[in-house]
């Protein structure tokens, strides 16, 4: 595993790291939760960044990944 792909696994195993990203997800959700009916905008941006969470994180855990994707895909052929 190469020190990018390691430095990334062990940045989203970190347990601060996964609580900061929680605690930011629910206070989107809570956001959303709370906002009055007519408060398009404010859910629209609520969502907006969490998916831009998500997506961020699914990115890391991709490039993460690489590597064990690549060392299966030797054993394969």
């Amino acid at each position: 595993m190469s020190d990018k792909t390691q430095a990334i696994a062990n940045f989203l195993n970190d347990k601060y790291f996964q609580e900061v990203i929680k605690e930011i997800t629910d206070n989107h959700l809570q956001t959303i939760i709370n906002s009055n009916q007519t408060d398009y905008e404010v859910r629209e941006q609520a969502y907006n960044r969490i998916a831009c969470i998500n997506e961020l994180i699914n990115t890391l855990e991709g490039i993460a990944k690489t590597s064990d994707i690549k060392s299966k895909r030797w054993n394969i052929f």
